[in-house]
């Protein structure tokens, strides 16, 4: 019955009309929404109607929460949701906004036993339970506006929240039969462990070596490749790209400003 009516909300949600204001917004803050096929937009602003109506948002360090920030979140996370059943997000409940960089607790290994304890800078993190998630609004505005950086905090985190739906931060989101499981985990192991050893060896790489940390953060930082360098990464690492592909049900290469640059 709670399904029931979840559901109908959301198609209530759907059938309000678009507010203009926040169309504004998305238009002159989110480069990449002008790039989407007609249909794509009008999937992606019912999916942010939905988005903005279940989850909450609180300022930090003074950063005060408008429409524009709401709707710069909201907009970038959606994009992980075109093409597919979505149940948006749902361990998610608060967007915590601080103005920039903030400090986070962190422990550091210093041997196999003993760890440091300190602070570290972050633009965004995710809880543990999933249940919450900070981000720096300087950085999502900054994605937002450069769709081809191949750096996006919003799309780097939401993309652990896909990544949990499956009860486990393991670097492997809900696949829909065994097959595409065994073949998304042969792909993500050899993807991992060449970025590892690119990392230990100072190669360069098209991928962030923050990705070589563990599997999650690889799946973390390849969305965000997928979606800001897909010419790239398809030329560079088609098997990973395919993998990505087939689970977004989206091929970013036919809506990238990645082309455009010299």
């Amino acid at each position: 019955m709670l399904g029931f009516l979840k559901d109908r909300h959301r198609r209530r949600l759907k059938s309000r009309p678009f507010p203009n204001e926040w169309l504004k917004i998305i238009k002159a803050r989110v480069a990449f929404f002008v790039r989407l096929a007609a249909a794509d937009q009008s999937e992606l602003l019912d999916d942010i109607q939905i988005l903005l109506a279940e989850k909450n948002f609180e300022g930090c360090a003074g950063q005060e929460i408008t429409d524009e920030v709401r709707v710069a979140i909201a907009a970038q996370a959606c994009l992980l949701l075109l093409h597919r059943k979505t149940d948006y997000f749902p361990r998610l409940l608060t967007i915590l906004v601080y103005p920039s960089t903030y400090l986070a607790d962190e422990q550091r290994p210093i041997t196999a036993e003993i760890w440091e304890e300190g602070k570290a800078s972050r633009l965004g993190e995710t809880a543990r339970t999933m249940g919450s998630m900070v981000l720096a609004w300087d950085a999502v505005k900054s994605g937002a506006a450069d769709p081809a950086d191949g750096k996006n905090v919003v799309l780097h985190e939401f993309a652990h929240q896909l990544d949990y739906e499956n009860f486990a931060a393991d670097g492997t989101p809900a696949l829909a039969t065994r097959k595409d499981q065994l073949a998304w985990r042969e792909v993500m192991r050899t993807e991992f462990a060449s970025l590892r050893a690119a990392e230990v060896t100072g190669i360069p790489t098209l991928l962030d070596t923050y990705g070589a940390t563990n599997a999650a953060e690889f799946f973390a930082v390849s969305t965000e490749a997928f979606f800001e360098r897909p010419v790239m990464l398809r030329a560079q690492h088609p098997r990973l790209y395919a993998e990505l592909r087939n689970y977004f049900r989206q091929d970013p290469v036919e809506f990238s400003a990645e082309r455009t640059r010299g």
